[in-house]
């Protein structure tokens, strides 16, 4: 499939302090009041938004936001990033609250994979993929990919164990439970197969894929999904890189997150080893060969990557994949202050460095010294917030959200159907992800704006 659709679903992590450093009140209530003004205009705390993207309230009081569907993986970073500042929005909001009620607190937002109680919260990848063919097939093939693509897409961090902390390239590896699986929190996999499409169920099927790490940096976030794209084009194509059957893919993904240098070795399931380098070698040289209208910057930057940890020498991406950004920064600052990796100014920088707040959080400060990268204008960042995709089904979606908003109208969304809340409105169905024009959504929209101008002839085109 050379055109497809994807999405990122990102869980916050929340936590809320007082002035001196110490936890102020539950984070279950700080959740409520971050999410009282979208409760004020949405009357929910589950709310599509008019860029097309949803923000809600998950189990466990996680902030999550899901961007719309994309095709164009860029446009898929700036939703990702829009998203990052909607929440910084409501949580500036929450804080100008607290103090002007004169209560100590304040919220902070992380966009990271795991807390200081060993929670963990996910980044979750979405792939339209086709729904003919064998599903069952295409984790076996898909699996070693993503149990090695950290080295290339971690978000990086200290892994605290019994002999020690060490930097590796991921927390998450340590929160997954099972190859495969239904489940996403009780046993949570790598890939989650419920069978839940968002389209023509005859047509379409949704990877679900919950392995990946929340990341800070924008080429991070995308190599993660144009990696994989290409992957799942190889896959498709029925050109596998060979069998690579590990033995146990749950103890492999948790030595590869331990091993910087790429080389420990992996059991397979018919005997002998391979390394995380050596798996991912062959898929880059794989969708090298397989195709030739490739990003050439992808393709550069996921080989930087390799060559950076078989040289060591993580210069080669310390500017632009958070593992490396955060290698470079944590063991300087150990350095620096003479401190061990599991001291706790590390794991406060660590919870910094994701902190979503462009004027309190590290990253951003990193970025703004030229040492973190920026890739996305502001300009386009601020346009994802409240402009839709054109190019897929979120246009439509959008525009029923402007125009319902624009109306003070009441409108019900999903991601597959759209109808006005009143008595006898039939939903419309939109199970075709790239549907851009709608003759339905059109007649709805004037519909929307005629009960508008009926209910107030002062409006713009109202009747006097």
């Amino acid at each position: 499939m050379k055109r497809r659709v994807a999405g990122i679903e990102t869980e916050f992590g929340l936590t809320v302090v007082t002035s001196d450093g110490r936890r102020a009140h539950e984070v279950e209530q700080a959740a409520r009041d971050l999410f009282r003004p979208v409760v004020a205009w949405g009357r929910s705390s589950n709310v599509f938004l008019t860029n097309g993207a949803r923000l809600y309230l998950d189990v466990g009081s996680h902030p999550e936001y899901a961007t719309a569907e994309c095709d164009d993986i860029w446009d898929l970073v700036a939703q990702d990033r829009a998203g990052e500042r909607e929440f910084e929005q409501l949580v500036a909001q929450a804080n100008a609250a607290y103090q002007e009620k004169g209560v100590d607190a304040r919220i902070h937002l992380l966009k990271n994979n795991s807390d200081s109680e060993g929670n963990s919260f996910g980044s979750h990848e979405n792939f339209m993929i086709e729904r003919r063919g064998e599903f069952t097939r295409l984790p076996q093939m898909l699996v070693p990919f993503l149990i090695t693509r950290q080295i290339v897409t971690g978000a990086g961090g200290v892994i605290h164990d019994e002999d020690g902390a060490r930097f590796g390239f991921s927390l998450r590896s340590d929160h997954m439970w099972e190859t495969v699986s239904s489940a996403t929190t009780r046993a949570r996999p790598i890939i989650n197969t419920r069978d839940e499409p968002h389209g023509d169920p005859t047509k379409f099927r949704r990877l679900h894929v919950i392995v990946g790490d929340s990341t800070m940096s924008e080429l991070s976030t995308w190599m993660r999904i144009e990696m994989t794209n290409a992957v799942l084009r190889l896959i498709e194509a029925g050109r596998p890189v060979g069998t690579i059957a590990l033995k146990d893919p749950i103890a492999a993904i948790r030595v590869v997150a331990r091993d910087l240098t790429g080389t420990a070795p992996l059991e397979l399931a018919d005997g002998g080893t391979i390394t995380a380098l050596q798996i991912q070698r062959r898929f880059l040289e794989a969708v090298t060969a397989a195709f030739d209208d490739l990003d050439e910057r992808m393709l550069d930057l996921w080989d930087r990557a390799l060559r950076a940890v078989e040289t060591q020498d993580f210069s080669l991406v310390s500017r632009e994949l958070d593992w490396a950004i955060k290698h470079d920064l944590f063991h300087a600052v150990a350095e620096r202050r003479g401190l061990a990796l599991d001291d706790p100014q590390i794991q406060r920088l660590e919870f910094a460095y994701h902190d979503i707040d462009r004027t309190k959080g590290v990253f951003w400060a990193l970025q703004r010294r030229g040492l973190a990268p920026q890739i996305l204008s502001d300009e386009r960042i601020e346009q994802a917030r409240t402009q839709a995709p054109t190019t897929t089904r979120a246009h439509l979606r959008g525009r029923v959200l402007h125009a319902a908003r624009d109306a003070g109208t009441d409108v019900a969304v999903d991601w597959t159907s759209v109808r006005l809340n009143a008595p006898g409105q039939r939903p419309i169905s939109m199970l075709d992800p790239f549907q851009t024009e709608s003759a339905e959504i059109d007649a709805l929209i004037d519909d929307i704006r005629s009960r508008s101008e009926a209910a107030d002839p002062a409006s713009p085109g109202g009747n006097p």
